[in-house]
């Protein structure tokens, strides 16, 4: 019988291009997210679609029925993610779910106190397949968001990450190496880092995003109270604002520029080059029409 896959989160970035990988290789996809409409543009009828919100129990029992895999996408920067989770996991575990696929992220094992390893280890500790993926900073985090807004209208990116160095990883990598490892196989039981083949300083970002965009990018350094504010006036929520300075900040020590080789062995190629990446995703910073004519 064909395996019948759950992707939460699947609006997401990472959610997004796991449907599509999966959908080539005529897997039995099932999206879950909170928003089915815009899913529903995304994907039209080639998936079932169905409502998932952690936050609301009477969503679960409908995301979970007769699925045997499942990836599950925490909700982002959600300091409380292991008390939602746990409840969740544990739904999925009694309705047959006997499969899943985590993202967590880069440094997870080594900080007990982190969300993200509570939940690992709650997985961990369930007596079903798994695989723990913790990738590095997305690429795509500069063409979407806050840092794509700052990009496209002022020409500057501000971070509380110092002169620190990072190994990103395109989403699209990411992705590939979670549709692979809904497939079990050797990846059940496997925990690994994802990273891009070279760690850039946000100075270096500014330069090759200045190439992909045409015109002059800078990077400031802030402090975090700075950090923080800048996302609370983008719209975020306090809790997960602090939750983002924190990471930016762990960016400081050091935490996220070794490059790892698990995506390379996993994909049998080498992870996308971040150069690339900004090329291609040049149209988002493009200056909007108003603003290119002074209006």
């Amino acid at each position: 019988m064909e395996s019948r896959i759950l992707v939460t989160g699947a609006t997401g970035k990472v959610g997004r291009e796991i449907v599509r990988i999966l959908l080539t290789r005529k897997a039995i996809v099932r999206a879950a997210t909170r928003d089915p409409a815009t899913a529903r543009r995304l994907f039209g009828e080639s998936v079932e679609i169905v409502e998932l919100d952690y936050d609301a129990t009477e969503t679960w029992d409908n995301a979970v029925t007769w699925v045997d895999s499942m990836f599950l996408m925490p909700p982002p920067f959600d300091p409380h993610a292991s008390e939602t989770l746990g409840s969740f996991l544990d739904w999925a575990v009694s309705s047959e779910v006997g499969r899943v696929v985590l993202l967590s992220a880069m440094g997870a094992a080594t900080n007990p106190d982190l969300a993200l390893r509570k939940v690992e280890q709650h997985l961990q500790e369930l007596g079903i397949a798994f695989t723990i993926l913790r990738p590095n900073l997305y690429m795509q985090n500069f063409s979407s968001g806050f840092l794509r807004d700052a990009i496209r209208d002022r020409d500057r990116f501000e971070l509380n990450a110092g002169d620190g160095r990072v190994s990103f990883v395109d989403v699209r990598d990411v992705a590939a190496v979670a549709a692979a490892a809904l497939g079990g196989g050797p990846h059940d039981g496997r925990e690994y880092t994802l990273t891009g083949t070279e760690s850039f300083g946000f100075g270096d970002v500014a330069r090759l995003l200045t190439e992909a965009a045409g015109r002059t990018i800078t990077y400031a350094p802030v402090e975090a109270a700075r950090m923080r504010a800048l996302m609370r006036e983008h719209g975020w929520p306090e809790a997960q604002a602090d939750v983002a300075a924190r990471l930016y900040e762990s960016v400081r020590s050091g935490v996220r520029e070794p490059v790892h080789d698990d995506l390379e062995q996993i994909l049998g190629r080498a992870p996308r080059r971040f150069a690339d990446y900004a090329q291609g995703a040049a149209d988002a910073w493009r200056k909007r029409a108003t603003d290119r004519v002074g209006g």
